[in-house]
């Protein structure tokens, strides 16, 4: 098929193009708007080492992975249940919480999701504070220039909307309805083997048309 021969699919069945898209798209709307919204707080921890050489520098990198694993252990999501009196399990919040090292940046980012955005927003403060104040026991016997600080310099930020993205959904799913739409009004082309104009006939035929006879009202007297 040429251009003109895509364009015209498109300018004669357009309506199943808007149709199609039009039906997903209320379908992702309607998905979006019964799903339970889930908010997320995040909070990042500065990992600093006192003696900042190179070899330091690279053993802190690795330290980093291992600190973001302790965050989500039983002992600090235990704690903070019970502070929190969440009355939730280590492992009930383990799915809540998500935690990712930046090795060049020396940081870990601490995300928590729950349907309440100031709980998440707790549960972040109190889980970092919790592992500062770990990380400080821990750093007391350590001789200083061999010591690892770790710093929360701002709150956790405020439980913003993480799910269900209404928009982004919307906007997919119009998108893969034009895509669908478009299949399905080519697949009716290719199936209409209706003759209706000189250009039907040269292509089903693979003749040049030479003539054709014209259609004219004729007024009945």
């Amino acid at each position: 098929m040429q251009v003109k021969d895509y364009w015209k699919v498109v300018s004669k069945r357009w309506w199943i193009f808007i149709l199609v898209a039009l039906v997903a798209s209320g379908a992702a709307y309607a998905y979006s708007k019964l799903q339970e919204p889930v908010f997320r707080s995040s909070a990042k921890l500065y990992v600093t080492p006192r003696r900042p050489d190179y070899g330091v520098t690279l053993f802190v990198q690795n330290l980093i992975r291992q600190y973001g694993q302790q965050l989500q252990s039983d002992k600090f999501l235990s704690t903070v249940s019970e502070q929190l009196k969440l009355d939730l399990s280590a492992t009930e919040m383990r799915k809540k919480i998500h935690t990712s090292g930046t090795a060049d940046n020396l940081a870990i980012e601490v995300q928590v999701d729950d349907a309440d955005p100031g709980r998440a927003q707790a549960i972040a403060r109190a889980l970092s504070a919790e592992f500062l104040k770990d990380q400080q026991a821990r750093m007391a016997g350590v001789e200083k220039p061999d010591k690892v600080d770790v710093y929360m310099y701002d709150d956790p930020t405020p439980g913003v909307l993480n799910w269900p993205q209404t928009k982004t959904n919307v906007l997919a799913a119009g998108l893969l309805g034009l895509l669908l739409g478009g299949m399905v009004a080519f697949i009716l082309e290719y199936a209409d083997d209706t003759i209706r104009t000189a250009e039907d006939v040269e292509r089903y035929v693979a003749l040049p048309v030479v003539g054709s006879i014209p259609t004219a009202d004729l007024e009945m007297r």
